[in-house]
């Protein structure tokens, strides 16, 4: 059996090395966060980086009591993400087979003015969208917030990315055997192409359970906000005009909980095994 030599051990090592300095630098914040959950909104602004001197689960109590308005705002965020995305994996899905599968006049050119899409910037287009949305009444409406988000182009282009790799023969097949346009989606390359259709929602799911700039500037009332815009405005109940940081901690700390409730969900579907060729 062959040894490995100074340098590969040396390269090995600094592997190793670089791996855990990179765990540190990502879970810190992570802890750090945790660790102020669980002071009081005094000992965080006096003691924001130190262990806590006084435990307590004061923030958790606060932010789980269901009379707290972040009750309110956790329960629009999940509306906003799981309806988004639900529609998304239909609209997506659907747009990816017919670009990949479906033979149309001026499927090419389409394709290409809807990649080009993706080079505008998403604030380039923010006041426009905010202008119509104003002028059809869709200013601090849930529907207002989550239209916008349930057509992304790059979800589009990667799923017809993945069904190219499908093999034609399958859908051929299933021609031959009379199944409809609508059963050969449903059925067969929907199914074959779960791995990036739920890897896309996983991620989408994350993005707008994260969002802020589209629903700061759309959702101005409390009660449709989702938490991610609650969060930063809640203020110390007794002074009132200092951010309460523990509250904030805490929610933050709850708010990772569906998203983790969402990829081990998903992981098997996430990490499958590709059906086709690359």
């Amino acid at each position: 059996m062959k040894h490995p030599g100074k340098g590969e051990m040396a390269s090995r090592l600094g592997g190793q090395v670089f791996c855990t300095i990179s765990s540190i630098v990502f879970v810190a914040p992570l802890l750090l966060m945790s660790l102020n959950s669980v002071k009081s909104n005094d000992e965080v602004l006096a003691r924001p980086a130190g262990l806590p001197i006084a435990w307590t689960l004061i923030n958790y109590l606060d932010v789980l009591n269901p009379s707290h308005p972040l009750a309110l705002n956790f329960f629009n965020s999940i509306i906003i993400a799981a309806v988004s995305t639900v529609v998304l994996s239909v609209l997506c899905a659907g747009a990816a087979f017919s670009f990949a599968k479906l033979k149309f006049r001026g499927r090419s050119v389409l394709f290409i003015v809807l990649m080009a899409t993706m080079m505008v910037p998403q604030e380039v287009t923010v006041p426009g969208l905010y202008l119509i949305f104003a002028k059809v009444g869709l200013i601090n409406t849930l529907t207002g917030l989550i239209l916008p988000t349930i057509a992304p182009v790059v979800g589009l282009f990667l799923i017809r990315q993945y069904m190219y790799t499908i093999p034609d023969e399958v859908i051929d097949a299933a021609r031959v055997d009379g199944a409809p346009t609508f059963i050969i989606f449903a059925r067969i390359v929907l199914p074959m192409a779960m791995p990036i259709v739920g890897a896309f929602a996983v991620l989408h799911f994350i993005y707008e359970w994260n969002d802020y700039l589209w629903p700061s500037l759309i959702a101005t009332w409390s009660s449709v906000q989702p938490l991610m815009v609650a969060l930063p405005t809640l203020v110390d109940p007794i002074i009132g005009a200092i951010p309460a940081y523990g509250t904030i901690m805490a929610g933050c700390v709850l708010s990772l909980l569906p998203l983790m409730a969402v990829f081990l969900f998903f992981r098997e579907t996430i990490m499958s095994r590709p059906c086709g060729r690359i």
